[in-house]
């Protein structure tokens, strides 16, 4: 799914920091941006986030 926006949240859940990742869509074509809607997409811990920023690092500089 393609998001017309990507959010990303950082929580406190039991002791540690969790990255919520949230993407926002149209539901219809012609939709305006208070009427997308939000779709939860991956929580990440710190380690996760860590490892998908230098995933993400090498592949953009390729």
């Amino acid at each position: 799914m393609q998001y017309d926006d990507i959010d990303l949240r950082v929580r406190e859940r039991d002791g540690q920091r969790i990255f919520e990742l949230d993407g926002y869509f149209r539901p219809q074509p012609e939709s305006k941006p208070p009427e997308y809607r939000r779709n939860a997409i991956v929580d990440l811990t710190e380690e996760q986030a860590r490892r998908l920023h230098d995933d993400l690092g090498e592949r953009l500089t390729d």
